[in-house]
């Protein structure tokens, strides 16, 4: 009898444990946008006010590495989940899985096999919202954002931020503590005019501002940081790789192809179907083929029932296309290997928790969800490929943020908190590593 009322209070103690300011990291608000399509250089080539600003006065990192293929869904899932894609199951925009159907850029949560940084919170106490990330407008396991917006093309990035604004703005009570977002950024107008096209740089100078209102809304909520990175970068194509003529020849038809941007999954019938279309892929000069099981461990690619018999990369400048030979071919694209330098992307964070100043040549898309679990205090799911930049993180004790002003230099650092021992056991150190074109604010196209 007398273990009940104990318990009792053991509930209520857990309950307010994991409210705002008790979990132990340096923020208790963090928001974390993804700009679709922002490669590594774009921002000191168009000029962006706010992501200096946020490098200045926080950290960032030279690049963003995606996983491989470095195309939106994979890499939207392994920022969200700290897992590369053979873990996390998304291993294209489109694929096949043998046991459950083709996959062609859904939202249900149950595709992915790793769990979301927004279910990792809402496990441990801590309210999220989620405005346009993939995967995260259903329940994941049984678990959902407190506050979710489905997808919609129509959308604008504009709309997005203003909403972000309007939930910071909500009563202690109410205010969730993190919030992701998608923004469509330079993404499509990457793919139709090429990366070096002046619409590219004015929309990323779009995007920067909108950017820029986000950090300021942010500088009235007390102990708050913002993490803006991308998803990958783009290169220039002017080929087509029309899988339809591949699999035509040699009698490769019995084999079955799904691809998305630089990468194209092969799923043969049997044996003698395989080597056909091996054949047939191998007879393009540049195009690189690989068996499932022969496929480089570093790239983290290999999923039994998802990743195919047979993975063709195109070569720099091409791109493979299971569409009809009518439609206008693009003059950018992702996909290819990540360690190419025009697939990578940007890294800033700035606020509450954030090392001032603090500078990296690269980091990993894996890397972002454990970042941001240890500015918020809360424990990464166990095992992740992901590991929290440390260098980045503060350390000392101070009191909440003071307003910042508008100019980078001479201004103080954010409030700085220190962090959880238990966060820091949860996310280690990390060890060595290997080495149509938008017009207004207003317009946005599907990732």
């Amino acid at each position: 009898m007398v273990g009940v009322p104990l318990l009792a209070l053991l509930i209520v103690s857990g309950a307010v444990a994991s409210g705002p300011g008790t979990r132990g990291g340096a923020a208790d608000t963090v928001v974390l946008i993804s700009i679709d399509g922002m490669r590594w250089d774009y921002p000191e080539r168009a000029g962006t006010p706010a992501l200096t600003r946020m490098a200045t006065e926080g950290v960032s990192c030279r690049a963003l590495v995606p996983p491989f293929p470095s195309s939106t869904f994979p890499a939207h899932a392994s920022l969200a989940t700290g897992v590369y894609p053979d873990r996390h199951g998304i291993v294209n925009n489109e694929f096949l899985d043998r046991q459950r159907g083709p996959y062609r850029r859904e939202d249900d949560a149950s595709w992915l096999l790793a769990e979301p940084i927004w279910v990792t919170a809402e496990r441990q106490g801590v309210r999220t919202a989620v405005f346009h990330w993939v995967f995260s407008y259903s329940p994941w396991r049984g678990t959902a954002p407190t506050r979710s917006i489905p997808f919609s093309g129509e959308t604008t990035d504009r709309r997005k931020i203003e909403q972000i604004i309007e939930w910071l703005s909500l009563p202690d009570a109410d205010r969730p503590r993190l919030i992701l977002s998608y923004l469509h950024g330079p993404d499509h107008a990457g793919h139709a005019e090429g990366p070096e096209a002046p619409a590219v740089m004015e929309r990323v100078r779009q995007t920067d501002r909108l950017v820029g209102r986000l950090v300021r809304a942010l500088e009235d909520v007390p102990k708050s940081a913002l993490v803006v990175v991308s998803d990958h970068g783009m290169a220039g194509a002017s080929r087509v790789i029309r899988t339809a003529n591949l699999l035509g020849a040699g009698g490769a038809r019995r084999a079955r192809a799904v691809s998305s941007g630089a990468v194209c999954n092969i799923y043969c019938a049997d044996g003698p179907s395989c080597d056909r279309t091996e054949s047939a892929f191998r007879s393009l000069p540049g195009l690189t083929v690989f068996r499932l099981a022969d496929l480089p461990a570093d790239l983290r690619y290999r999923q039994p029932s998802r990743t195919g018999d047979l993975v063709a990369i195109a070569p720099a400048g091409a791109y493979f296309s299971d569409g009809p030979d009518d439609m206008r071919p693009a003059r950018g694209m992702h996909g290819y290997r990540p360690d190419e330098k025009d697939m990578q992307g940007i890294f800033r964070a700035w606020g509450a928790g954030v090392r001032r100043g603090a500078r990296r040549s690269s980091l990993r898309a894996v890397d972002v969800a454990p970042f941001v679990c240890r500015l918020l205090g809360i424990e990464c799911p166990a095992g992740i490929d992901g590991r929290a930049p440390e260098e980045f993180l503060t350390g000392a004790a101070s009191g909440p943020a003071p307003k910042r002003a508008p100019t980078p230099a001479g201004t103080e650092d954010r409030g700085i908190h220190l962090r959880a021992t238990r966060a820091v056991r949860a996310c280690p150190i990390p060890g060595p590593r290997p080495g149509a074109p938008a017009t207004s604010e207003d317009d946005s196209a599907p990732p």
